[in-house]
């Protein structure tokens, strides 16, 4: 009995900090945005869509119904000069119609006999690169080709890295070490990206063959 009536108060504040905790969660899933009503309901949404037609295509109480043609010409109409010869039957008089203002047109501007418009000429080259600074970008990039790299040398004498490619070549030295560098990259690659990499070899092999 004594047991009870200690355990009594205890039970009490127990199941009123589980109430309010059960209120605070009912409130809290009420107010969450999940479950709020949205405002784009189907009936609102034909009600905004839902909208009168044209006066135009309303029927007066004064004209007749039977009598009443509605035209509604698109916004860009076809013209019958413009109409191919291929798609008009032999007896059609439009072709007929559309010879005649064709004739009219070329005997408006009679072609000029025996002259022939003037002999284009061909551009002449311009290089904005000398024979003397060819000779330097060679020397630059023999000398020390990790300094003087493709790009920075075509940033330097205002050309292209292909026109400096086929004017200079690192030694055998660099590109083995540039080779040694690339495949210490290649190995560091996962398989997701090495299968990307040899995907990619195969499609620009398909492309080359104009497969693709």
């Amino acid at each position: 009995m004594e047991t009870r009536s200690l355990l009594q108060p205890l039970l009490r504040c127990l199941f009123k900090s589980s109430s309010s905790a059960t209120t605070r969660i009912s409130a809290t899933v009420a107010t969450s945005p999940a479950s709020r009503r949205h405002q784009s309901t189907t009936s609102r949404t034909k009600r905004a869509l839902k909208i009168a037609p044209h006066p135009s295509f309303l029927r007066s109480p004064s004209s007749d119904s039977a009598s009443r043609v509605i035209y509604n010409p698109p916004s860009s109409s076809a013209s019958v000069y413009h109409t191919p010869f291929k798609f008009l039957p032999r007896s059609d008089p439009r072709r007929q119609a559309n010879l005649t203002q064709l004739l009219r047109t070329s005997s408006d501007h009679p072609p000029s006999s025996g002259q022939l418009p003037p002999e284009l000429e061909a551009p002449t080259p311009k290089y904005n690169v000398t024979r003397e600074q060819v000779d330097e970008m060679r020397r630059l990039r023999a000398d020390d080709p990790e300094a003087w790299s493709v790009h920075r040398l075509a940033e330097r004498f205002g050309c292209t890295p292909y026109f400096v490619m086929m004017c200079c070549r690192a030694d055998r030295d660099h590109r083995d070490r540039e080779r040694a560098r690339l495949d210490a990259v290649k190995a560091r690659w996962g398989p997701i990206r090495a299968a990307a990499r040899e995907e990619r070899k195969k499609r620009k092999a398909l492309l080359l063959k104009d497969a693709l």
